[in-house]
């Protein structure tokens, strides 16, 4: 017991090396793990101890950085935690899924995670329930066969790991299209998978591009969102940006490396090929609601952060992505975050 509770302080030091102000929190979380583990000192630490413990981890970390986690963020998270530990599906590989989170009447929330387009059908779709922080999860391909490669009618974690080796060196098509005969075999539907990578900015569109009604009126609609989320803040941007940083480092444990090479996203504004693809030859001048948005019927600023090594996809390392973050203008609370490795689309 002395080798896994020593095992545990190391992990916990690492993961709470950015707390070293607040000894007192620290000392507290050790407390907790030693009453957890009076009961079964002659035992290993069970599956269930060490995931209650990996949440409390989590959630001391963000109570003691100051943030205030809505409950949906506090599912996702919990959810995201349980694929990783139940199935071997870590966060960079979770790009490949599109995650949905209901609330339900109980309190509790359904989290769902889908293959993204063309490969809905070989990776399935798993769900969680999560409730009072702890989350049960299956998967609808339970049971089938994952071995084979991207043979395999049904694909789990050893696909994904060579899925995301395999994008990293721009060679999407090695899985896309594969993924896709299988699903038509077994369904009838046909996917349209480029046949390569395509460029950020097509060049077979129509010439004649104008918006429709509908298009105008949405946009119309967004943009009035976006200025009422404005309207609405009581938070500096730089207070928001703060805690969107925040999240990011005790949320995804990064470590004094990763930190240090940690980038704010500014650059929101489209290029100048996709502003003449719709007639307009001159910068705009950046709206002051452009990082704006209503998310479920709340006004949040959006907060971005880019984290990358040098020389492209193939010298990547882990936990390289983007993080955004929707942080409440009126509270502060984060309302709703996604990880992207940028490993998952096209493009």
């Amino acid at each position: 017991m002395k080798t896994n509770k020593d095992s545990l302080r190391s992990a916990m030091d690492r993961r709470l090396s950015f707390l070293d102000e607040l000894p007192s929190c620290r000392a507290g979380l050790y407390q907790r793990i030693a009453q957890e583990e009076a009961p079964v000192m002659k035992k290993k630490l069970s599956v269930g101890l060490v995931f209650a413990i990996v949440l409390v981890l989590l959630t001391v970390a963000a109570l003691a950085a100051g943030l205030l986690i809505s409950p949906r963020v506090s599912a996702s998270r919990t959810a995201d935690i349980a694929l990783k530990d139940q199935y071997g599906i870590t966060e960079e590989m979770q790009t490949f899924f599109y995650r949905e989170e209901e609330p339900l009447e109980d309190g509790s929330f359904r989290v769902t995670y889908t293959g993204v387009y063309g490969l809905d059908y070989v990776l399935g779709t798993y769900t969680a329930l999560v409730k009072d922080g702890k989350a049960e999860i299956t998967w609808s391909r339970e049971g089938a066969d994952v071995s084979g490669g991207y043979e395999a009618d049904a694909w789990g974690a050893e696909q994904l790991k060579q899925m995301m080796t395999d994008a990293a060196k721009d060679n999407k098509l090695s899985y896309t299209q594969k993924a896709a005969d299988i699903a038509e075999k077994h369904t009838g539907q046909e996917y349209d998978i480029p046949s390569e990578t395509p460029e950020a900015v097509p060049d077979d569109l129509p010439e004649d591009h104008e918006l429709t009604q509908d298009d105008i009126d949405r946009l119309n609609q967004r943009e009035g969102e976006k200025t009422s989320a404005l309207e609405a803040r009581k938070l500096s941007e730089d207070e928001m940006i703060a805690i969107g940083r925040e999240f990011i480092i005790s949320s995804y444990g990064l470590n004094e490396e990763q930190i240090s090479r940690l980038e704010l996203y500014t650059n929101r504004g489209p290029t100048m090929e996709l502003l003449a693809l719709i007639g307009i030859t001159e910068v705009p001048e950046q709206n002051p609601n452009e990082w704006y948005e209503t998310i479920k019927g709340i006004p949040c600023f959006e907060v971005e952060y880019l984290l990358y090594s040098e020389g492209g996809d193939e010298n990547r390392t882990e936990k390289d992505g983007y993080y955004i973050v929707y942080v409440n203008v009126e509270t502060g609370a984060v309302e709703q975050f996604e990880y992207n490795s940028a490993l998952g689309g096209w493009g």
